[in-house]
């Protein structure tokens, strides 16, 4: 009769270059009660076991033995028996994300006023982070809606910038019209806009923009973003024949 090995650990989980989350998952059946996971202090390691959010047991690295009762110390074969499965996830605390993006397809409005149409097409860049200030709960809340429905090794920055690049111009459309509506101003005030104006355009829409992720648990990162959300904003008239 053959028996399996069961894995002891530690483990180390880190993140390589160009990735921003690892995850390494155990079925307790297969570890001993001494199997642990070595995590940074760069990063946020969130802990679930059985499908349930057990927090963050090493906020500043260190080892985490996740079929434990105190997943900060080594528990007893007695303990590991209560639970299935569980499993370690890493965030970069380093996520701070730079996004540019751009309407491919300008918007339409009409004109409060003259009830003429105009194409609106609009450019810009903003940071995004995990917020510090509340990291257990926003990176739980980031993995569970973002990355437990794809292969999060494979979910580089690359890709989270495409899906939230996307995201953001669904939003974004709306509320620059609603800027243009709060401000009692003609769409036709808004051509051949100077730089220093888009600058402050973008200065004030910016605070508007901070919770669009929020869903997600990610935040636009106000300091960095308040000159850039806004790079360039171009209004044309549509001239019917």
């Amino acid at each position: 009769m053959f028996f399996k090995k069961k894995k002891k650990g530690p483990v180390e989980i880190r993140l390589n270059e160009n990735q921003f989350c690892s995850v390494i998952e155990e079925r307790s059946e297969d570890v001993t009660n001494k199997y642990c996971i070595l995590a940074t202090s760069d990063t946020y390691n969130l802990l679930y076991r059985d499908g349930r959010f057990m927090g963050m047991p090493a906020p500043y690295g260190g080892a985490i033995y996740p079929f434990a009762i105190d997943p900060t110390k080594q528990g007893s074969n007695g303990q590991k028996k209560q639970f299935r499965s569980a499993k370690v996830v890493c965030l970069s605390k380093d996520f701070n994300l730079k996004v540019f993006w751009g309407t491919e397809t300008p918007f339409i409005f009409e004109d409060k006023d003259n009830h003429k149409a105009y194409e609106v097409g609009a450019r810009g860049a903003f940071y995004v982070n995990i917020d510090p200030t509340d990291a257990a709960r926003k990176a739980d809340q980031f993995y569970s809606k973002c990355l437990t429905q794809r292969n999060a090794a494979l979910f580089d920055t690359e890709a989270l910038r495409d899906f939230l690049r996307e995201a953001f111009i669904m939003h974004i459309g709306a509320k620059i019209q609603d800027y243009i509506e709060e401000k009692d101003r003609n769409i036709a005030n808004y051509v051949g806009l100077m730089p220093s104006e888009i600058l402050e355009i973008s200065k004030e829409l910016c605070p508007k923009m901070k919770d669009i992720f929020g869903a997600y648990g990610l935040s636009i990162v106000m300091e960095a973003s308040q000159g850039s959300i806004l790079q360039g904003l171009v209004v044309k008239e549509i001239v019917r024949d």
